[in-house]
């Protein structure tokens, strides 16, 4: 079983290539809104299909509420939903089967499941299997937009192109830009470069930021059910993320105490820090900061560039060029999976603490 949370609680199923992916939500307080189209409208933002620049597989990834909703309100009991897969082609896995693709799944799941494995699509390891991932997370995000919580997430970085402007300010101000990098100049770059980089039968990976505003502080729990070890927790469940630091991460290891420190100062009502180093959590609890934090997402492993592997049943030596329908950029699908997800652990710290 798939799961995730502890107040709500997120568990998965389905697989890439099987007739249906899902998802329930147990622990939604009877009466809570649940809003399909606000759902649905976060669902569109991370279906294949939309770009020139995302896998050409056409799913209308429509949501389907089967249980725990009555009349747009959540009943009490768990709300389950489905999505149907419609266009998918085992064929193209024909030659994957016994010839892992090199930095993906495809060889520990062998070395798991063996004969019985679920391979074809990536099976559960696919990027297919975040549809519930935003599904619960868009429903998250409604109920903390009634509490004036806000969450941001962009592309900084990719390869070695990077933004040059100011942030965005609003959640939906990135999905205004082709690339979601939300850069004029550095967003038509990019949008280039992945065009090039498609032609040429490769793959591109990124840095996506996350800035969560509104945050109260007191939320998060010492130890191991802090800020940092449970959005870390859920961001390794997007397929291809790699990395996750918050606020200064990796650049603290290279600063003095008098360069990392956040100072503190008031405007008489509340407390506050003059930078952001720690990302907005101190203790594994948040300081009422904006809560930041960056995540690394590698290229997508299935590129059409012929790579070295071994035959797992002969144990010889083969060479794998794989076909189909393959995102070359997969970050640009991801951005909307982190911003959605993060919501789900907000919401779920805050349920913890009693914060709502």
């Amino acid at each position: 079983m798939f799961s995730l949370g502890n107040e709500i609680r997120l568990t998965v199923f389905g697989s890439s290539h099987g007739p249906y992916i899902g998802g329930t939500v147990d622990g939604l307080p009877a009466g809570t809104e649940i809003n399909k189209e606000y759902i649905q409208k976060w669902l569109d933002r991370r279906r294949p299909g939309q770009s020139l620049i995302t896998t050409q597989r056409n799913e209308e990834d429509a949501i389907e509420i089967i249980a725990g909703s009555r009349d747009g309100f959540s009943d009490g009991s768990p709300f389950t939903f489905l999505f149907k897969n419609k266009d998918y082609i085992d064929k193209h896995y024909d030659e994957l089967k016994n010839n892992p693709r090199p930095g993906h799944a495809d060889l520990t799941m062998f070395y798991k499941y063996g004969d019985f494995r679920n391979y074809e699509g990536g099976g559960f390891f696919s990027g297919r299997m975040t549809l519930p991932l935003v599904a619960a997370g868009a429903l998250a995000m409604s109920i903390l937009d009634g509490y004036g919580i806000k969450i941001v997430t962009y592309i900084k970085s990719a390869g070695d192109i990077s933004m040059k402007s100011e942030p965005p300010s609003g959640p939906e101000d990135v999905y205004g830009y082709r690339t979601r990098m939300p850069d004029r100049g550095m967003d038509e770059l990019l949008y280039n470069k992945i065009l090039k980089i498609i032609k040429e039968g490769d793959s591109l990976g990124s840095i996506i930021k996350t800035s969560v505003y509104n945050v109260p502080p007191g939320v998060g729990e010492p130890f191991f059910n802090s800020v940092e070890s449970e959005i870390s927790r859920a961001m390794f469940s997007i397929p291809g993320l790699k990395g996750v630091e918050f606020g200064a991460g990796f650049n603290l290891g290279s600063m003095m105490g008098s360069e990392a420190n956040d100072e503190f100062y008031t405007d008489g009502k509340k407390i506050m820090t003059r930078t952001n180093n720690s990302g907005g959590i101190l203790g594994g609890i948040t300081d009422g900061m904006p809560v930041e934090f960056s995540v690394a997402m590698k290229p997508t492993s299935s590129i059409r560039i012929p790579q070295k592997s071994v035959n797992i049943t002969t144990m010889e030596p083969s060479e794998v060029r794989v076909t189909g329908r393959h995102d070359p950029f997969i970050s640009f699908r991801a951005v909307p999976v982190i911003q959605t997800l993060t919501a789900f652990v907000i919401l779920d710290l805050m349920m913890a603490g009693k914060k709502l």
